[in-house]
């Protein structure tokens, strides 16, 4: 073997464990980065239920009692549309409210605990729940 055919081996052979290395850390996150520490929470509210439309003073409300008690740092409300199959035949369009929580990643049990007492409270067939790892940066006033 030349001295390139060496060079080129030793090249890929540096190459290949840093390649799967830095596609392990974006696929998996890295445990000890703290921004890996974050988590977004997305908690899907539909505005509807047997007995009609559930209002916007039963939203805030709900809002006030549950989740900033929760999430008294903050959160975001989002309006929406949601499309769903759920034990009817048809696929249903209702509005919705969609629940934005970003939080650390033991906050998990507290959005949890938010769906299940919005499920129960508005009588839904279910409330979903999204979490995806992220990161937070909060862009604020330089001194």
């Amino acid at each position: 073997m030349n001295e390139e055919n060496a060079a080129r081996g030793f090249g890929i052979a540096l190459f290949l464990p840093c390649l799967l290395l830095a596609a392990c850390l974006v696929l998996c996150g890295c445990a000890h980065c703290p921004d890996n520490a974050w988590y977004e929470y997305k908690v899907f509210c539909g505005m509807s239920n047997q007995e009609g439309e559930i209002t916007e003073a039963d939203w805030r409300r709900f809002c006030d009692e549950c989740v900033t008690t929760a999430f008294p740092d903050g959160y975001t409300s989002l309006e929406a549309t949601g499309y769903w199959k759920g034990n009817g035949s048809e696929t249903a369009r209702e509005t919705s409210r969609i629940l934005l929580v970003i939080a650390p990643a033991e906050a998990k049990s507290k959005v949890l605990d938010i769906a299940r007492q919005y499920r129960e409270q508005f009588q839904q067939e279910s409330v979903l729940v999204v979490s995806s790892p992220g990161e937070a940066i909060f862009v604020e006033n330089e001194p």
